[in-house]
């Protein structure tokens, strides 16, 4: 008899091996590969590292921190102020000094729970590829199955309203949470020091990032010049825009010329969900090479440092993606939360490894319409948006990171000023792009609302790729609810399907 796991127990076992993995073969961080002579040598167990040109002293390290040593030397290639630079390395035991001259390069150590990370980002770029194409054909078919312009501004004021509902709520939430927690209160002075110095220069990027929120211009973004450049630059809202407007046009001219692009979009939807459901095998694989490489480069240390932080935001997190949602679904969808939850355990395991909701499109839309019982009309319009606009978990931890750091500066905050990141929070979670690593750079939007330090952002960044997990998983959960719930409301949702 042969033993086969279904697919959502075969992630999990991806998940824990992955963490195994990473563990067991994690990144070194206190030692790094120095290229000097047309030599490879590694250093490790060192005491202090300085870098030195005659007889100044440009940087000195003191910690064993792999990281900023090499984004240090990488900033003098950039500048190509590396001529004449020498590299003084102090051992504890014996206090020796060793000196490396006519360096050409400073990178990580090697590890094997970091090297298959590949793996992983093939699969993120998979479901990448099929994103856009399933979202253009399913909507353009939806569009054109409504027939009515009205029925589809009545379906987007219900979308609309049901997300500003959920993100006013979450941001609140978040809000009170730490206010109550304090979690600012609990770092030291030293932990602070060390974590800004530590990631000063990783922060520089969305630091120096200028970007001024602009209600008439993302309007106006929203329509396409160029309809092929958004479906190249994966622009979501110009998809939508477009495909609706394509789907609605179907519908004034003859049948027997609509018929056979209908019937082309139909079968292209047909061919792009059979390539989620291959694509999607490979899930347990890139599960594991995802999560090793994220264990083996960062570890779970940081997380002793910023316990109270991450704690924080894992209880907003788990009140909105298991509390607010499931009654939601409940009360409105008339669904059970635990049939919802087993439904979309393979959506959540994705969005949770890939950190994007964007790559995680494909398997939401058929995971949504196969086994939540949403309609392709309802579930082609709603997830799209959703992914673009619907971002709950980002607008609520830009709120705990917020007042976390000005707990830890000193600042005490306002009412005005509370209402601010409260307000700046619901805007530019749903201003968010929905990848890896966005959430950070509109922070500094928040930040800089109310006059908070942006050098702050550096206290977080050791945490935030395992919290951007969780609020990936939280913003996909939120956009299946509306699915569900819309559904619902329009009396065409069907019978949930919890087996694979």
């Amino acid at each position: 008899m042969k033993l086969r796991f279904p697919l959502h127990i075969q992630i999990l076992i991806g998940f824990i091996l992955g963490i195994i993995f990473g563990a067991i073969f994690s990144v070194n961080t206190g030692s790094f590969l120095l290229t000097a002579k047309n030599s490879e040598i590694e250093i490790k167990d060192w005491q202090q590292v300085k870098f030195v040109r005659g007889d100044s002293t440009l940087a000195v390290f003191n910690e064993s921190s792999q990281s900023g040593i090499i984004r240090y030397f990488e900033s003098l290639k950039k500048e190509k102020k590396t001529e004449g630079v020498k590299l003084n390395i102090v051992y504890p035991v014996s206090a020796e000094v060793y000196t490396y001259e006519n360096i050409s390069s400073i990178q990580k150590t090697s590890s094997i729970g970091a090297d298959i990370k590949p793996i992983g980002e093939i699969f993120i770029r998979l479901l990448n590829m099929i994103a856009v194409p399933l979202v253009l054909a399913s909507l353009i078919v939806g569009a054109a199955s409504l027939h009515d312009v009205k029925h589809l501004a009545k379906l987007g004021g219900k979308l609309m309203a049901l997300f500003l509902f959920t993100s006013v709520i979450s941001v609140a939430l978040a809000q009170v949470l730490t206010v109550v927690i304090q979690p600012g209160m609990h770092m030291t002075p030293e932990a602070k020091t060390r974590l800004v110095e530590a990631y000063r220069d990783e922060i520089k990027a969305p630091v120096q990032q200028e970007y001024k929120m602009d209600l008439v211009e993302f309007l106006v973004n929203i329509v396409p010049k160029n309809p092929f450049k958004g479906l190249a630059e994966g622009d979501f809202l110009q998809i939508v825009l477009f495909a609706i407007l394509t789907g609605l046009v179907l519908c004034y001219i003859p049948k027997e010329r609509a018929k056979p692009v209908i019937a082309f979009f139909e079968g292209l939807t047909q061919a792009m969900i059979k390539l989620v459901e291959k694509v999607i095998l490979m899930a347990p694989l890139a599960v594991f090479a995802l999560i090793s490489a994220t264990v083996a480069e960062f570890g779970f240390s940081i997380l002793g440092t910023l316990f109270w932080y991450a704690l924080t935001c894992f209880i907003a997190l788990a009140l909105v993606g298991f509390v607010l949602y499931p009654a939601l679904v409940k009360f409105l969808g008339k669904v059970s939360p635990i049939q919802y939850f087993l439904a979309q355990k393979q959506v959540m395991a994705v969005a949770f490894t890939t950190s994007s909701s964007s790559a995680t499109l494909p398997v939401t839309i058929d995971v949504t319409e196969n086994k939540l019982g949403v309609p392709n009309k309802i579930a082609a319009f709603v997830l799209p948006i959703g992914t673009t606009v619907n971002k709950d978990g980002t607008a609520l931890y830009q709120a705990v990171a917020a007042i976390f750091i000005a707990q830890v500066y000193g600042f005490d905050l306002s009412l005005a000023q509370q209402f601010t990141i409260f307000i700046t929070c619901v805007i530019t979670g749903a201003a968010t792009a929905p990848v890896a690593g966005a959430g950070l750079i509109m922070l500094v939007v928040v930040l800089n609302a109310v006059g908070l330090p942006v050098e702050g952002i550096a206290l977080i960044v050791g945490v935030d790729r395992i919290i951007n997990m969780c609020r990936s998983t939280v913003n996909v959960i939120g956009d299946t609810m509306a699915s569900v719930v819309i559904a619902k409301s329009e009396g065409e949702l069907g019978e949930i399907k919890v087996k694979d």
